[in-house]
């Protein structure tokens, strides 16, 4: 008690000569986990592709992995009320193909077997081709491409977000639970601080300014207003189901901490602490100020000194003597790759903090969780190998079917920000077989075909450089039309890559075959008459 409270103060008095965090004190609060203060319901296409096109060097944490691969793997999955595909109306039986979310046209050439070929309606060369606003709509202005989704408009928050808040539709703590920060700790009785707001207010360290480390600019004033109200949740016009009340429990300026308390609240404030001395464990009583919420008494004060009549001291002894409230969200900066092929057994690389969190009773060492987007199967939880504080190894087993998974490091009840695993098919040829020029292919990965120029789906005859004119095509099955003469190697080109077989007796015996023979008696009779 003695060395913390010592520390504290040696805080105080360090607090202006200080460099290694930002504004001293906040705002802007340093934040090394999840969202950067900000609203984002005015994007363009060069701001989406800032994060989603490569994560590796994104401003925010966006979910990795190729893009293509990421939607590609959505076809026959169902088009849900909230889905992104622009053209739904042309799916037969309401789930994903090529054509809901790429458009083509029929062109006219008498030149082609068939009278004329399909052609992308826009070129997969010009970047609108994916043009990421095309079928993620936002409300410019109004609301988030982000929270239009069916998990924002089920309220799923923590889907997204993780731990960092609790589950909205979960346990709703009451301020009663919290009787040091009732009532309305924003605004009551408590002690100004530097900032201007009074200590025990969310705003003495999340508010407006500049990030004096990154440069950052957190839009202010009343900043949390603004970002909680840029999403578009509960906003008037923004095509939300939410109202107000999903935050507010009473008319503004009346409403008080319960709506915060909804998604903020001990379950998820307790556990986040960023290590910032760089030693190895996160929340020791030597963390520099505002990296977190249990690390030092300063920031234990930002919630337990005000609103409340109880004296000042009495209340940061409490806060002194309690203990942390659980083990610690951590965190996925990196993964060592975000692309795995079906049946090939894989390590993966984790890298961020606090997987393995040293407690008074127990060490803590984190798990991996990986859910399927695109399904109804139970999540799958996978115990690391190598854990240390900032990296672990975990064993992908080849089992897995293709598809979009989500990976969460999760310590206990605390699981981190979510990102994405792509595990695409293994595209194979397992048998090929041939009667005058028409192949078939028996295989697996084939996926959808799109027949249209550039569609990257297709079979090609190698030693002859010609394409194949497709008769069937289903994921495991693929017949075409390579001509008379076959004699050598063909590809299969699918979305998710390639593979090559050998061709034996396709060669044609040089002997016209009977529908030529036809074609030709047709015409010669026809001109006799």
């Amino acid at each position: 008690m003695i060395k913390r409270i010592f520390t504290w103060l040696m805080l105080l008095v360090t607090a202006g000569c200080a460099a290694a965090w930002a504004s001293t004190p906040p705002p802007p609060v340093n934040q090394n986990l999840g969202m950067p203060d900000g609203v984002f319901n005015s994007m363009t296409m060069d701001i989406c592709g800032s994060c989603h096109f490569n994560p590796d060097t994104a401003p925010a944490p966006v979910k990795q992995g190729y893009l293509p691969d990421r939607h590609h793997l959505r076809v026959d999955t169902p088009i849900g009320e909230y889905s992104a595909s622009p053209f739904p109306e042309k799916s037969q039986d309401g789930t994903h193909k090529c054509i809901t979310c790429h458009a083509v046209d029929w062109v006219v050439d008498p030149s082609r077997p068939l009278g004329g070929y399909f052609k992308f309606a826009l070129e997969p060369s010009e970047p609108e081709f994916r043009n990421c606003l095309t079928c993620h709509q936002q409300k410019a202005g109004v609301a988030s491409v982000h929270h239009l989704t069916a998990k924002a408009q089920a309220a799923e928050c923590n889907a997204c977000h993780g731990s960092l808040i609790n589950d909205p539709n979960g346990e709703l703590w009451m301020l009663k639970v919290i009787p040091s920060m009732s009532p309305n700790p924003g605004f009551g009785d408590g002690d100004f601080g530097d900032t201007g707001h009074r200590r025990g207010g969310c705003r003495y360290c999340h508010n407006g300014g500049t990030d004096d480390v990154t440069g950052r600019v957190v839009p202010g004033p009343n900043a949390n207003m603004m970002t909680h109200h840029g999403t578009g949740l509960g906003q008037p016009g923004s095509g939300t189901v939410h109202t107000c009340a999903l935050c507010h429990d009473a008319t503004p300026p009346d409403h008080t901490l319960q709506g915060c308390v909804r998604c903020h609240a001990p379950t998820s404030l307790h556990s986040i602490q960023a290590d910032s001395d760089g030693d190895g464990v996160a929340g020791s009583y030597e963390e520099q100020p505002f990296f977190g919420h249990i690390g030092t008494s300063f920031d234990c004060m930002g919630c337990h000194m005000g609103g409340s009549a109880t004296p000042a001291s009495v209340r940061m002894a409490a806060a002194d003597a309690a203990p942390l409230f659980g083990p610690l969200l951590p965190k996925i900066e990196q993964i060592s790759t975000a692309k795995l092929i079906e049946g090939v057994p894989s390590t993966l690389l984790l890298t961020g903090a606090g997987y393995l969190v040293v407690t008074d009773n127990n060490n803590i060492a984190t798990k991996v969780v990986l859910t399927a987007v695109d399904s109804g199967n139970p999540p799958l939880e996978i115990v690391p190998e190598n854990v240390a504080f900032t990296t672990m190894e975990v064993q992908i087993p080849p089992t897995l079917l293709p598809g979009n998974y989500s990976v969460s490091a999760v310590n206990g009840m605390m699981a981190s920000v979510p990102v994405n695993l792509v595990i695409t098919p293994a595209v194979k040829i397992n048998s090929v077989s041939c009667g005058s020029g028409t192949v078939t292919v028996n295989g697996s990965g084939f996926s959808r075909y799109l027949d249209a120029v550039g569609s990257g789906t297709g079979v090609f005859d190698i030693d002859a450089s010609e394409q194949c004119t497709i008769k069937s095509w289903t994921g495991t099955n693929i017949v075409a039309d390579c001509g008379s003469v076959v004699d050598g190697s063909i590809r299969v080109d699918s979305v998710f890559g390639s593979a090559t077989a050998a061709v034996e007796g396709c060669k044609s015996s040089g002997r016209p075959r009977w529908w030529e023979i036809w074609s030709w008696w047709s015409s010669w009779s026809w001109s006799r008459r």
